[in-house]
């Protein structure tokens, strides 16, 4: 398989991990939505047609793989299959299952272990019968983005905030161990009180990580990466900025902010463009093992003192009701496909057309799909999705793509 090597949010994309959304996504009800980390119910259909978009135009520039068909793959080991199941069921604490499910064939296994797995009368525990799944559906799973990171030549698996996803990160750890066969970071085992999440981590280049610390990344999850880097690297720098934790749309930091080139970014500028925001900025400098700590006013003073040069591109242009409407929407969470070749949603038309003003051609995904448009004749685009379902999920485009390979960018 192909190696994992990515150094920077906006390297050409040559492989990422998708997940198509199936039933899984269905499987909610008013009552359970908050449980299952959604603001609405969503319309399969209509999502399907949207994501088959999405994905049409990563796959005419990339290599994309399917989480179900990695999963698959590494099931079809008998001694791996044993493994997964047994550490989900024992998490889960659902071991009466095993013996109903080890004996699965792989592709079927894995449709379980992702669309959940039905209730049958008279064979499971009566309790779970109002629930109708034994093991419950992953409907965050199309979010590819949060339980694993590429990080440089490494992956994290994440220590997700919330038990609903803890069976992604089980999944996510298999497939890297055993398909790509690379090296694992995983903080829950070093500290079982560390929460980190793929949304508020961001390669901004070869010793430099940007960190979001709120509703999912917590203090001890930071730690963490500080002590790993200190242990084991000459120089690493690390960006953490405080997040609010009072709105869904700010679960992680890739829903304020992204790299879009070298020299362009977007941002919801609020929150990362004021000074004296109520939100700290911290720049860690790893130096052989001696760590130091600098506090800025703004996001962006500390990007610079970093050596980024970066113009801002407002999310929701000028007018502050459109930004907070538009980031509502992940009008921020926008994902690079190359320098200054980024795709996102169409519904956040003021974006869109403050990314056409900095000179971002804009594109629609069906022309791309269709053949009418080959990305490879333009400099800088934006390809934008059609998306109503999507967005209903707090998430966009960064948010439903987790890249294993990635292109260097020389930055001079």
């Amino acid at each position: 398989m192909n190696k994992v090597e990515v150094f920077s949010e906006i390297g050409r994309l040559e492989g990422v991990i998708l997940h198509t959304p199936g039933t899984e996504i269905e499987q909610m009800t008013p009552a359970t939505i908050n449980h299952a980390l959604y603001s609405d119910i969503l319309n399969l259909k209509i999502a399907s047609e949207e994501y088959a978009a999405f994905k049409g135009v990563l796959s005419s520039w990339c290599k994309t793989y399917e989480v179900t068909d990695l999963l698959t793959q590494v099931l079809e080991n008998d001694k791996l299959k044993q493994d997964l199941l047994t550490r989900v069921l024992e998490r889960e604490n659902k071991q009466f299952l095993y013996l109903e499910l080890v004996e699965q064939p792989a592709e079927i296994l894995a449709r379980y272990l992702i669309e959940g797995y039905p209730y049958r009368q008279s064979v499971h525990p009566k309790e779970f019968e109002e629930k109708r799944f034994v093991l419950e559906p992953l409907y965050n799973l199309f979010f590819t983005r949060d339980a694993s990171s590429s990080v440089y030549g490494q992956v994290l698996i994440h220590s997700m905030r919330t038990t609903v996803r803890d069976r992604e990160s089980f999944i996510m750890e298999s497939i890297f161990r055993h398909v790509f066969g690379v090296e694992i970071i995983n903080p829950k085992l070093i500290s079982p009180q560390a929460t980190t999440e793929g949304g508020d981590f961001l390669i901004a280049k070869e010793d430099v990580l940007f960190i979001g610390n709120g509703l999912r990344t917590n203090n001890k999850g930071i730690e963490f990466m500080i002590s790993w880097y200190a242990a084991r690297k000459e120089r690493q720098r690390i960006l953490v900025q405080q997040l609010p934790q009072t709105r869904d749309s700010f679960i992680h930091l890739d829903m304020v902010f992204n790299f879009l080139d070298k020299d362009k970014c977007i941002a919801y500028e609020p929150l990362i463009c004021k000074k004296n925001t109520g939100y700290t900025t911290t720049v860690i400098d790893i130096d052989h093992g001696k760590i130091t700590y600098k506090e800025y006013p703004c996001f962006m003073d500390a990007v610079k003192a970093l050596g980024f040069d970066l113009q801002p591109i407002a999310c929701g242009g000028d007018d502050l009701w459109h930004q907070e409407r538009e980031q509502w929407h992940s009008g921020a969470n926008f994902f690079c496909m190359g320098e200054g070749k980024v795709i996102g949603y169409q519904r956040n038309t003021h974006t869109i057309d403050n990314l056409n003003k900095n000179g971002f051609e804009v594109i629609d995904a069906m022309d791309v799909v269709n053949g009418k448009t080959d990305l490879n004749n333009y400099d800088r685009f934006v390809v934008t999705v059609k998306a109503s379902e999507l967005p209903r999920g707090c998430g966009g485009a960064r948010c439903m793509t987790m890249p294993v390979l990635r292109q260097n960018v020389q930055w001079k």
